[in-house]
């Protein structure tokens, strides 16, 4: 984790700095000192038996942290947000499942947000079931760890979208708190139905029949018919200009000249086929005709018995819409499993495929991937094709799997492009800080290590390359007067 003065020279003069502190230049001796004094500092942080984790917690909140590519719209708003929202509308709280009830009906369970607060028993409960909050604290009767995780969005989703403009401002407030210059959230689905465009005796045989394809030509001949049918609906057009009018008027305010936000809409892993190249095919479309919409997704849990089942499908799916619409990005949830979640065959191939089959640009999670049946192989194409996005607090607590159990080393050792994301911060109630702190903790990686994930963030992000090159030099002015604190912090502290 030491660093010889020469060698932080030159990566000042690498990342191509000009740096501004207080409005006035810096020359690139000065930028070379502050970073290795920075260097010097953060080194000090692990000195002893055990790193000294309320200077990570100050040193980390201060330090620009680029982007938060695997971020998800509705995970990220705080339960307590949610509440606000819920008693803004004037709906319940029902006591005795801890839902949302928009119309009062049951008077011995339906009560106001302001009741449950002034129970703190109930309130407390109701903050274990809409987020992950004490749950490593309770030993009484309680799902698993993924189960309760995912089920939190069943608790909110009433209101999630009620007031997503309001959402993303506060998501945008707490990004800048914390130093973060760039978002690329995933929004929601584009809401369209493939019900109003297949009566239930064509979805079930088409269903069907996608399920019984085995090839990618075979896939791409139905694909292409149902594609054919959706299209040729003047209403199917309709639906997605609707679905990227409602991006529109909910990111008005957002951007700013310290702040970009920009998103991926996504199909659900759970739903019939028909419905996700529905979700898809109206993404895809979507990210076409709106700069706002930058990337497609593929959500919801992987361990899932339809996700399961029908996953190289769904790979089949990105295959046939990426060679159909070349210039959209996707980016996908892929190899979120372990040991003992799932049957040995299915660690196999996920991550394989999502780079192999739907050429994924960026791979959220990948943490089976020693379990790969071509690990090795896949080592390679995705160090020179993909970046892996690392959400360590998630795959903890989903998975199980941390410390040397994750493959970060395995990635990092390799060179395979890395980014580090919250997945769902208020669920887990966390931020970026707080993941970076990990990454530090857990496998110390130097000071240029981190900064290098940093500008990755903003490097892999689905941006265009003008924004991209403005926000890099933003990271640069940002890292110049951050490593200037840092150095005369660290000069006190001696």
């Amino acid at each position: 984790m030491k660093y010889d003065r020469i060698v932080v020279i030159m990566l000042v003069v690498l990342f191509g700095y000009t740096p501004v502190i207080s409005g006035h230049a810096t020359t690139s001796t000065n930028s070379a000192d502050n970073l290795h004094v920075t260097a010097q500092f953060y080194d000090s942080i692990f000195e002893g038996d055990k790193p000294n984790i309320a200077k990570l917690n100050l040193f980390f909140t201060k330090m620009p942290k680029g982007g938060d590519l695997h971020h998800h719209y509705t995970g990220t708003i705080y339960a307590e947000t949610y509440l606000d929202w819920v008693s803004q509308k004037g709906w319940y709280i029902d006591k005795c499942t801890f839902r949302i009830v928009k119309k009062r009906e049951n008077k011995r369970c339906d009560i106001t947000v302001q009741a449950l607060l002034e129970d703190d028993a109930l309130y407390r409960k109701l903050l274990t079931l809409w987020s992950d909050k004490d749950y490593g604290n309770h030993f009484h009767d309680q799902p698993p760890p993924d189960s309760n995780f995912f089920n939190t969005f069943g608790y909110f989703g009433d209101v999630s979208d009620e007031y997503m403009d309001i959402g993303l401002i506060v998501i945008k407030q707490r990004a800048l708190k914390e130093n973060v210059v760039y978002i690329e959230t995933m929004l929601s689905r584009t809401g369209v139905k493939s019900s109003d465009y297949f009566d239930s005796v064509r979805t079930k045989q088409l269903n069907q029949q996608l399920r019984e394809a085995k090839s990618q030509q075979r896939v791409n001949k139905l694909l292409e018919q149902i594609a054919t049918v959706l299209i040729g609906e003047k209403r199917f057009g309709v639906s997605v200009n609707e679905f990227i009018s409602m991006v529109e008027n909910n990111h008005r305010g957002i951007d700013s000249h310290n702040f970009v936000m920009r998103y991926q809409t996504y199909a659900s892993r759970t739903k019939d086929p028909i419905q996700v190249f529905v979700d898809l095919l109206s993404g895809y479309l979507a990210a076409k005709n709106s700069p706002l919409i930058v990337g497609v997704n593929i959500v919801a849990p992987e361990n899932n018995f339809v996700a399961l089942a029908d996953y190289s499908l769904h790979m089949m799916m990105f295959n046939y819409l990426s060679n159909k619409y070349p210039n959209i990005n996707h980016s996908l949830h892929a190899g979120e499993l372990t040991l003992g979640m799932v049957r040995p065959k299915d660690l196999t191939f996920h991550i394989e495929e999502a780079l192999n089959i739907a050429h994924a640009k960026r791979i959220g999670h990948g943490v089976d991937l020693p379990y790969e049946q071509h690990s090795v192989e896949l080592l390679e194409g995705l160090k020179n094709n993909a970046v892996i996005e690392i959400n360590l607090t998630s795959n903890e607590f989903i998975l199980g799997v941390k410390n040397n159990e994750h493959p970060y080393l395995i990635y990092s050792s390799y060179g395979v492009p890395l980014v580090i994301s919250t997945d769902d911060s208020g669920v887990s109630r966390n931020n970026l800080s707080h993941e970076y702190r990990l990454l530090a903790t857990r496998y110390k990686p130097s000071y240029m290590r981190i900064k290098e994930y940093v500008y990755n963030s903003i490097e892999y992000s689905f941006l265009p390359s003008e924004d991209k090159y403005r926000l890099k030099k933003l990271l640069d002015d940002k890292f110049s007067i951050f490593e200037s604190e840092m150095a005369n912090l660290y000069k006190k502290f001696k």
